[in-house]
């Protein structure tokens, strides 16, 4: 597979800059040798999308963990170094009040956090598998960190079963809004 570095007629066609493309061996050699193209590798570890919406969900009890947000994850479709990950926004009401929000993968919960007088949480968690469908590693802990204090959260959370993946949220005072925006969850197919 090549790119092309320029607009081309190849064989007839007409081809924009930035066209990725596959053509005969020879043809490819020669668009490469005059500089007009260079290789461009096929991509070998696929993402996909395994779920996600922008349809907003919101909080309706008090002091309840509610769910706002469910999904399984079949039995083996995370392969032993597949990376998985969660981009949920929530945005809630600036006050003295506890809003509290959380990611739980099956009994596991892998990301929480209490805010009062902030209005919008949006974290980027990933779960990569360490070469077994049973330990994963936590690589980020909110922040992108060099010379850190702290270790990286480990988990054993068994993906040869099917697992479900809960985004919660609960509020302290019905007074306050807490709504979960948007989520989106994203699977870096591993060996």
């Amino acid at each position: 597979m090549i790119r092309l570095k320029n607009d081309k007629t190849v064989g007839g066609m007409r081809y924009g800059k930035g066209t990725m493309i596959d053509f005969t061996p020879p043809i490819e050699s020669e668009l490469i040798s005059t500089g007009d193209a260079e290789v461009y590798p096929l991509v070998s570890r696929p993402v996909e999308t395994l779920t996600g919406t922008a349809v907003a969900t919101s909080c309706a009890l008090t002091g309840v963990d509610e769910v706002l947000a469910s999904f399984n994850i079949p039995a083996g479709l995370l392969g032993v170094n597949s990376v998985l990950q969660i981009e949920p926004v929530w945005t809630f009401t600036s006050s003295a009040n506890n809003k509290t929000l959380r990611i739980k993968i099956g009994t596991t919960t892998v990301y929480s956090a209490v805010r009062t007088t902030s209005v919008k949480e949006a974290p980027l968690f990933v779960l990569a598998n360490r070469n077994s469908l049973a330990r994963q590693i936590k690589p980020y802990d909110g922040v992108y960190v060099t010379a850190g204090s702290v270790a990286p959260e480990t988990y054993a959370i068994n993906f040869s079963v099917p697992v479900t993946v809960e985004i919660t949220g609960q509020r302290a005072n019905s007074g306050d809004s807490l709504t979960l925006e948007y989520y989106r969850v994203v699977h870096f197919v591993g060996d």
